[in-house]
């Protein structure tokens, strides 16, 4: 119920930013209109119902946008719940795969959501980081272990700063600074003095910066 709880009131604060976003955007746009009409167009807007259609008109775009937005997260919403449905009663190593890379990929930003696919996610990212073929896979899912945010997996991601794609390297290295994985800044400096490619360092350096303001 917390949970639930915490969710309404995330999304509700987004829908809040979303409008507000909106509102000012065309203000803006308004302005910048206004200002640059020559005066005797002005004139002419002062003098007729003008301002009230405009007004009205931005009103209906902003109202426009915020049911599109309400429409889409509602579309969102129910996908997830079909695909946690379909990750959780797979038994298809390759469907679970989908799944969850699907799960990670359009669930970052909520990763509370995360927990309707039920405990295992974290196992089949981890298997995916671990042995599939695909180096992006791999890398999609090192990420998501980052996003997840369970220690559990910062062995697991260890061991993926050691693979042999830089993609995956980075994203495990910024997963273990996501997880504020202390055990893990030996690793992570080594990659930072030693790694032949620019973004495995950037990321290893990024992921001591979120340790270090851990411990400030």
């Amino acid at each position: 119920m917390n949970r639930k709880v915490r969710n309404v009131r995330e999304e509700s604060g987004n829908i809040g930013i979303f409008i507000l976003t909106r509102l000012l955007a065309a203000l803006l746009i308004g302005f910048f209109i206004w200002g640059v009409l020559p005066p005797a167009w002005k004139d002419v807007l002062k003098a007729g119902p003008w301002p009230l259609i405009a007004g009205a008109g931005g009103a209906l775009i902003v109202v426009a946008a915020i049911v599109r937005a309400g429409w889409g997260r509602r579309e969102h919403k129910r996908a997830h719940e079909r695909v946690a449905r379909v990750f959780r009663e797979a038994t298809d190593a390759g469907l679970q795969k989908r799944s969850a890379l699907w799960l990670i990929d359009h669930d970052r930003t909520f990763p509370q959501r995360l927990a309707d696919a039920g405990p295992r996610l974290m196992d089949v990212l981890i298997r995916i980081m671990k042995t599939d073929k695909e180096k992006l896979d791999r890398a999609r899912a090192a990420n998501g272990l980052g996003v997840l945010g369970d220690p559990q997996a910062i062995g697991p991601l260890l061991g993926a700063t050691n693979d042999e794609y830089p993609y995956v390297r980075a994203e495990a290295a910024l997963a273990l600074g996501k997880l504020r994985a202390v055990q893990a800044e030996k690793r992570l400096r080594e990659l930072v003095e030693d790694d032949w490619d620019p973004g495995v360092r950037g990321r290893a350096k990024e992921a001591l910066h979120r340790i270090a303001a851990q411990s400030d």
